[in-house]
This record gives structure tokens, sequence and C-alpha cells, in this order.
């Protein structure tokens, strides 16, 4: 589970992107914290980077199915 600090650099947002699931190997639109669905595992991936293809498996509890959990907001 993705862990944190100070609060007041965090900020809940109830948007439709936290919804998405992601394959692997897909290129995200928001870099941030991705958090494996299947088993909780989690990975940083910068804006406009693909997802990790082999960052790990899961023999007999299914597919690999990443969600964005936190996203890092640039500013123009």
């Amino acid at each position: 589970m993705a862990q944190f600090k100070y609060s007041a650099f965090l900020h809940e947002a109830r948007v439709p992107a936290f919804d998405r699931d992601w394959q692997p190997g897909q290129v995200v639109a928001n870099g941030g914290i991705y958090r494996c669905k299947t088993c909780g595992d989690e990975t940083v991936v910068a804006k406009n980077a693909a997802l990790p293809m082999n960052h790990h498996r899961h023999d007999l509890r299914g597919p690999v199915v990443w969600q964005m959990i936190v996203f890092a907001q640039q500013r123009p």
C-alpha cells in the first residue's frame, strides 16, 4: 500500500482516471504510482511511459492488471 508522511502534499480527487484498468505494456497518460489489482504490488511509471511488461508474474492468481492510485501533477 502506498504510504505518505505529509498530507499537505496530497489531495483527494474523485476523477474517472483512477478507475481505469491498465494492461502491462500500455502507455499511461499520467505519471504516478500504479498498483496491481491482483496482488497489490506497486510500481512508479513516468508520464507517457509504458507500464512494466515483466514486473512480476501471477502463475495461479490471475492476470497482471494495473490501476493508478496516485498521479503526479506537473505544472505547465
